[in-house]
């Protein structure tokens, strides 16, 4: 198992460098542009461990730099983003982080073919990492997360087009195999055929294939689905879509061995209004986890995004999401996690803006540990300078 370690974490090692290249090359003839942030925040979180038992509520700081990366010409887009960020508390110091994130997305366009790939590094805190996933933020250790998934879409026809997809994900923690995180890869291969049936709709026929392997136990898991789906343009502003269809996992878990079948599925809808965008999506699937096991996992989210006035604007996000163990001989518990959060910009010059933001979020199991809340308000600044061009 050290040596499947050693090998994550050297290719986690090369990614910056891998990335850096790979963007440099895919773009060497064009305009960039740059688009540098930085933001910070005082905060007040009435439970900063997210307990279900003695919250301890704390003031706090928290801030983010980084710079956007683009250029766009008819053959090639791509976008590159490093960020750092930052948090600390006045009443627990043990929780304070500095963490740092990459992420790089690159398309190429062909006469037939479209080229993508997508990259993403973290090196992070459990604090932030596992809020939606295990939901084991009591404690701060770090994670190296990284991955990696390259596409290919080829048009068959004029009415007809094939894209195969590939991910790979893999996370190590700090301690891990303590405190029930666990180092984990999972990968993931998708085929979509879709077939053209107006300038409005399309129809997708959707197969894929998914396994998740912890590297310090015998615990893995593979899944093989098939979805049908639909997708409309309604009208310029409005367009959605649906998947429906089933999945079977076998699974592993402590040298046991189990078979799950069920549905899986999706339905999204966006509305691109004047001065808001409105969105939404469900979706029913399998998913990996840093507690050693797959769920099924309902999610539903939503979100609203307005601008007032040129100064004004506000923005409401809400997520709530059922997780739910497939094996019989799992040992960790379902979870439901739910939040929402409303915010409120003004922009006081050209790129600075004054923001304030609430977040409620709350979580229960099926265990004796009870439901924990959270209330957590941040007010700050944030500069953000106009999209300079360099060559």
């Amino acid at each position: 198992m050290v040596g499947n370690n050693r090998k994550l974490a050297g290719n986690i090692a090369l990614f910056p460098f891998a990335a850096l290249l790979i963007a440099v090359g895919s773009s060497a003839q064009a305009d960039w542009a740059v688009e540098p942030f930085v933001n910070t925040s005082l905060v007040f979180d009435d439970n900063i461990r997210f307990s279900t038992t003695d919250a301890q509520s704390s003031t706090g700081l928290a801030a983010n730099a980084g710079v956007v990366i683009s250029n766009e010409t008819d053959a090639v887009k791509t976008r590159v983003e490093p960020r750092v960020s930052y948090r600390s508390y006045a009443e627990d110091s043990d929780l304070n982080s500095f963490d740092q994130y990459l992420s790089l997305s690159t398309t190429s366009f062909g006469e037939r073919s479209d080229l993508g790939l997508d990259l993403s590094f973290a090196n992070d805190s459990t604090r932030t990492s596992e809020l939606e996933d295990s939901g084991i933020t009591f404690i701060n250790k770090r994670r190296t997360y990284f991955s990696m998934a390259p596409s290919w879409r080829y048009l068959l026809t004029q009415l007809t087009s094939v894209k195969v997809r590939y991910r790979f994900e893999g996370s190590q923690y700090e301690d891990s195999g303590e405190n029930g995180l666990n180092d984990f890869e999972n990968q993931n291969a998708t085929v979509d055929f879709e077939r053209r049936l107006s300038e409005e709709s399309d129809f997708v026929v959707r197969g894929y294939y998914q396994r998740y392997k912890v590297l310090e136990l015998t615990n893995k898991a593979s899944s093989l689905g098939l979805e049908l789906g639909y997708k409309k343009r309604f009208s310029p502003r409005l367009e959605g879509g649906f998947f429906v269809g089933g999945v079977n996992t076998e699974s592993t878990t402590e040298g046991k061995d189990d078979t799950s079948s069920g549905g899986s599925g999706s339905v999204s809808l966006i509305y691109k209004g004047e001065t808001a965008r409105y969105s939404g999506k469900y979706r029913l699937g399998v998913v990996p986890s840093s507690t050693g096991v797959v769920y099924l996992q309902n999610r539903i989210s939503a979100s609203v995004d307005s601008r007032i006035n040129e100064k004004l604007s506000w923005k409401l996000s809400a997520l709530a999401q059922n997780r739910e163990t497939l094996s019989d001989n799992a040992t960790q518990s379902d979870r439901l996690y739910y939040s929402v959060s409303p915010s409120i910009s003004w922009r006081m010059k050209k790129d600075w803006r004054l923001q304030a933001r609430y977040t409620f979020a709350a979580e229960d199991r099926n265990d004796d540990s009870g439901t924990a809340n959270r209330n957590q308000v941040y007010v700050g600044v944030e500069y953000r300078k106009a999209r300079l061009t360099v060559y």
